[in-house]
């Protein structure tokens, strides 16, 4: 393999690993508040309305083949401009980053390190994060190749345990829907499928890009049925009351299952340590990508001369909230406002733009 190359089979990781995180934790409770037991629907609508975005991506690259993203950027649009629109970007991915170790922090203090600060642990989260952001794509793309089996697993493990104790009368009334409700719980969701869009810094790097599209699309409706294998698990667990009333559902699920025997104990524990993986893996990618834009922006020969410097930026940030619920209200809803700017505008604008030239230069 030629260095920095990577396969259509890591870009499904990629895709996969870059999605799956702290989001996945509370999508079952966000959807079931709005919809009630209808918050699969959600979740569905969610995640087909990533789909166009990613055919875009995939085009623009087809259209202007053998350049990267920045290339591509200040071909299609003005150097200025271009500019700009990586700023947002940028600050997008820092916000990311910070609330996403924040809620990383504070899950492991809940439910494993009742007594470790939560600055600690955002702290360790990040160093270790950093070694990894701080390599070539292709270690980030060997990475996600290597956390993706924990996934399967996890899921496959989840169903497992769970099937006995399921009661599948709690998934009961189905199509009631709100139609009124279903704009805000599609919002709700969408934050859970954030991630998609570092393909559009990877693109560029696969070996075959033929199949690309095919993959990342196989990606992101194994995405979909993740989320509504867990949706209906925690569902089928705690009916739609209980499940309204819990914050991080897809985790508080494992400690109610006792395996036969009781040959393990805190299993949540073992549950946990797998999630770090998840989350490591999906903290890299983001990192990675902040450190490359600064780099692009400031003209500088590497990205990881901006990683350490970037560290205690994404600490400050993810500890101004005093508590979850601030975070959530807080930086929660600013990922999500400048998520839809970052990974659905931007490129849509590109891809427009860069599609009208094309059209005017065969005339």
């Amino acid at each position: 393999m030629k260095r920095n190359k990577i396969s259509n089979i890591q870009i499904k990781a990629l895709i996969i690993t870059s999605i799956v995180g702290v989001g996945v934790l509370s999508l079952p409770s966000d959807v079931a508040l709005i919809l009630d037991n209808d918050g699969w629907i959600a979740i569905v609508l969610s995640g087909l309305i990533t789909i166009p975005f990613i055919v875009m991506i995939d085009r623009i690259f087809k259209m202007y083949p053998n350049k990267n993203f920045f290339q591509i950027g200040r071909e299609v649009l003005s150097p200025i401009l271009f500019d700009l629109f990586l700023i947002i970007i940028s600050v997008y991915v820092i916000l990311l980053l910070a609330y996403t170790t924040r809620t990383f922090a504070e899950v492991i203090k809940a439910y494993l390190l009742e007594t470790t600060p939560t600055e600690i642990i955002i702290i360790t989260m990040l160093f270790a994060v950093s070694y990894i952001a701080r390599g070539k794509l292709e270690d980030i793309a060997r990475m996600a190749l290597i956390i993706y089996p924990i996934i399967i697993g996890f899921i496959i493990f989840l169903l497992v345990i769970n099937l006995p104790n399921m009661d599948y009368t709690h998934i009961y009334p189905i199509f009631d829907i709100k139609f009124k409700a279903m704009p805000k719980a599609t919002i709700a969701a969408l934050f859970s499928y954030i991630g998609y869009e570092f393909i559009i810094l990877a693109l560029p790097y696969v070996e075959d890009n033929k199949q690309t599209l095919s993959y990342s699309l196989r990606g992101m409706f194994f995405i979909i049925g993740i989320y509504l294998i867990i949706f209906f698990i925690t569902l089928s667990q705690y009916g739609i009351d209980q499940l309204k009333r819990e914050i991080w559902p897809s985790i508080a699920v494992i400690k109610e299952v006792d395996l036969p025997g009781y040959f393990l104990e805190n299993l949540d524990g073992i549950i946990m340590a797998a999630w770090v993986m998840v989350v490591f893996g999906t903290l890299g990618p983001f990192l990675y990508s902040s450190g490359l834009i600064l780099s692009n922006l400031l003209k500088t020969k590497t990205h990881s001369f901006f990683i350490p410097y970037l560290l205690p930026i994404i600490y400050i940030i993810g500890l101004l909230p005093e508590n979850m619920v601030q975070a959530d209200e807080i930086l929660g809803n600013m990922v999500n406002y400048f998520a839809i700017v970052s990974i659905m505008a931007i490129p849509a604008i590109i891809f427009i733009v860069g599609y009208i030239k094309k059209r005017r230069q065969k005339v």
